[in-house]
C-alpha cells in the first residue's frame, strides 16, 4: 500500500474518493445523557450501548456535500494499492491556524479494505504532517453511531474532547477526539 498526496488538479482522485462507500456496520452506538437542571452545572455523559441487532449506517454526506468539504481541506492523502492502482481510502485535513490545530472532517476506507490498518496509516500520515506544520493538535470528528471509528481514534491515543448535536444535516451527534502533538 502506498500513501500519497491526492492529485486534486485532476478529477481522477476526487472521483475515486467520491466513489468510496462511506457507509458502515456497527453493533454499538454512543448514547448521550444530558442533565440540564436549574443548577450552575451541566452534566453530559456518553454511554456505549449494544444495539439489538447490527445496524447498517449510510453515509451522512451526499456526494455534493463531500465535494464541498474536500474543496475546503488543505491536505488530502490517499491509500492506493500499488499493483492495481485502486484507491483504498483517504483522509482529508483542514488547518485551523487560529487554533493551531489540524481538523479531520473526512476519513474513509473502502469496505473491502477495512480492518487492515489503512485508516490507522492515513491518520498517522495526517498527524505527521500536522507535526511538520508545528501544530499543537489534530482533531477528528466521528458520528456517535460510528463505533469502529471511535475505536480507531481511541486506539491511536486520541482523547474525547467534546461533541456537537444535530451535526450532520441536523440528524446526528458527532464526537470530537483530539491527538495532542506537542513537542516530541
Amino acid at each position: 500500500m502506498l500513501i500519497r498526496a491526492a492529485r486534486i488538479e485532476t478529477t481522477e482522485d476526487i472521483e475515486a474518493i467520491l466513489s468510496i462507500d462511506h457507509s458502515y456496520h456497527t453493533d454499538y452506538s454512543w448514547q448521550m445523557h444530558l442533565r440540564n437542571e436549574l443548577s450552575p452545572s451541566l452534566e453530559v455523559s456518553f454511554q456505549l450501548v449494544r444495539l439489538p441487532r447490527p445496524a447498517h449506517v449510510p453515509s451522512p454526506h451526499s456526494p455534493l456535500a463531500l465535494r464541498r468539504v474536500l474543496d475546503r481541506c488543505d491536505f488530502i492523502w490517499v491509500a492506493q494499492d500499488e499493483r492495481s492502482g485502486c484507491l483504498q481510502g483517504y483522509v482529508a485535513v483542514a488547518v485551523v491556524p487560529w487554533q493551531n490545530t489540524a481538523w479531520v472532517p473526512l476519513l474513509a476506507v473502502a469496505p473491502a479494505m477495512r480492518r487492515r490498518g489503512i485508516g490507522r496509516r492515513l491518520l498517522q500520515t495526517a498527524i505527521a504532517r500536522a507535526r511538520e506544520q508545528r501544530l499543537h493538535s489534530l482533531t477528528i470528528e466521528v458520528s456517535s453511531k460510528n463505533y469502529p471509528a471511535t475505536c480507531l481514534a481511541r486506539a491511536m491515543g486520541m482523547r474525547f474532547c467534546g461533541y456537537a448535536d444535530n451535526y450532520y444535516n441536523g440528524t446526528d451527534i458527532v464526537l470530537f477526539f483530539t491527538y495532542r502533538i506537542g513537542a516530541r
